[in-house]
């Protein structure tokens, strides 16, 4: 069950933990029957400028370094 407080905001850059690319997120949503389930809507790196079904467990937040 994803909390909240772990929902990414729209625009969070993202790694996809299977293949190691970025992507950022542009939508999400949740689905809440018996379980709660959530899921985003972001553009993958290398994929063009398509929306592509991202899914909260498959992902971590990805901490870009500061630009001096």
């Amino acid at each position: 069950m994803v909390k909240d407080e772990e929902v990414y905001p729209i625009g969070t850059i993202v790694r996809l933990k299977k293949t190691g690319q970025f992507a950022i997120i542009k939508q999400r949503s949740f689905l809440r029957d018996e379980k709660s389930f959530l899921n985003y809507l972001g553009q993958i790196e290398g994929r063009g400028e398509g929306l592509y079904a991202i899914f909260h467990e498959d992902v971590e937040l990805e901490v870009l370094p500061q630009s001096s």
